[in-house]
């Protein structure tokens, strides 16, 4: 698409329909060519992934078990492995929906699964798959903006906490970012937002009442979604050492270490993809053809090996991920090249950073330039959708 000028012809509004159309067209045979295609491969993925991690698990658990000393943090890049693995390969994918149709795997099917992380499943598939896949980038609709108090756009009134929100998020949230969502997905930080902020919600996404729960309910699921994981890695396991001789607090400790590291690990992945993209029209939901290039222009992806890929949940290809996040995400790396492909076609925004260290640092530069109340001097972004009238190349 290319953006008409003055001295071209307008488009008449039914040449505009039909050109949305014909994008909605193309992304939705590239969703069908593979959601066809599910079958062996799929299944194996899911499977390999749990006993990948199984395996690091029992490796982990058993060298800090049985080293002593400083020599059990060995074991803490095996026990990170697993919590990341089941926590964004498995868990936030499988939450997608994305093996729900095969019936010889129903432990991966997204009602039935339980999630070995701090979050309420249901909750979070209402909330994140609901709202955020649905109104991503949608100024006081997408609840992934704000992730708390955190101002990345000048429509989000400026308040004192604000100038400090970069350390705040940094080291004090970001070491407990699965419990953050958790809190999020409840509803709990609206009511520290009302409480607090001058403006309260305004310039926030707020769970909408048809989700919202009582407060005894919020605070049952909440804990029993942490208490599910502490349980787990700081009562059982450091009990289990104590009575077998090894110890108990160097079992905490290292548990506690690899949650911190998968906590970080993914706040780094996921807010590098969406925060330094600009915001989206509220009414693009209203025609697919739109919606799919605000996906395009809400999201970016970073590039990255398929190891890597597989540490990330796959979400550095987050272009694809909010084109079609029912679709195994293992197959988004060839998903690509065809989304390319159209976005070449239709001269549609495809955006990728060369490395995470680079999307790592663009939106922490966003954070910071957003930390403070003038930001009016500064050039700020406009969505694809209201840079003009367009047309198929």
């Amino acid at each position: 698409m290319s953006t008409a000028t003055p001295e071209s012809a307008p488009l008449t509004q039914t040449a505009i329909e039909q050109e949305y159309d014909a994008i909605h067209l193309a992304f939705e045979n590239i969703k069908l060519k593979h959601r066809a295609d599910l079958g062996t491969k799929d299944v194996e993925h899911i499977t390999s992934m749990r006993r990948y991690s199984r395996i690091f698990e029992v490796i982990g658990r058993s060298l800090i078990c049985v080293l002593p000393g400083p020599l059990a943090l060995i074991g803490v890049p095996f026990l990170f492995l697993h919590r990341n693995i089941e926590a964004i390969e498995i868990g936030h994918n499988v939450l997608h929906g994305q093996y729900d149709s095969f019936e010889s795997i129903p432990q991966f099917h997204s009602r039935k699964f339980r999630w070995k992380a701090p979050v309420d499943e249901i909750s979070w598939r209402q909330e994140h798959n609901g709202v955020h896949h649905v109104h991503t980038n949608v100024y006081e609709k997408d609840p992934d903006l704000n992730h708390g108090f955190l101002r990345v756009n000048d429509q989000v009134p400026h308040t004192r906490l604000h100038y400090f929100q970069l350390p705040i998020y940094l080291f004090l949230f970001y070491p407990i970012m699965l419990y953050n969502f958790n809190a999020q997905n409840l509803g709990a930080v609206d009511k520290f937002r009302e409480r607090n902020f001058p403006l309260g919600n305004k310039g926030y996404a707020v769970l909408d009442d048809n989700l919202r729960l009582s407060d005894a309910d919020v605070k049952k699921r909440h804990r029993r979604a942490v208490w599910r994981i502490w349980a787990k890695e700081y009562v059982f396991f450091p009990l289990l050492s104590l009575v077998a001789g090894f110890g108990f607090f160097k079992v905490f400790l290292a548990n506690l270490l690899a949650d911190v590291l998968n906590n970080y690990w993914i706040a780094l992945t996921i807010q590098a993809t969406h925060f330094t993209e600009p915001l989206q029209p509220d009414d693009a939901v209203n025609n697919k053809g739109k919606w799919y290039v605000s996906q395009l222009d809400s999201s970016v992806n970073f590039k990255g090996n398929r190891w890597q890929s597989i540490l990330w949940g796959h979400l550095n290809y987050q272009v694809e991920h909010h084109l079609f996040p029912d679709i195994p995400a293992h197959r988004y790396p060839d998903m690509a090249l065809e989304v390319q492909a159209v976005c070449q076609q239709y001269n549609l925004p495809y955006k990728c950073n060369h490395s995470w260290r680079q999307a790592i640092g663009k939106f922490v530069g966003v954070m910071w330039r957003y930390s403070f109340k003038d930001t009016a001097s500064q050039p700020t972004q406009t969505a694809f959708l209201n840079k003009g009238v367009s047309d198929v190349k």
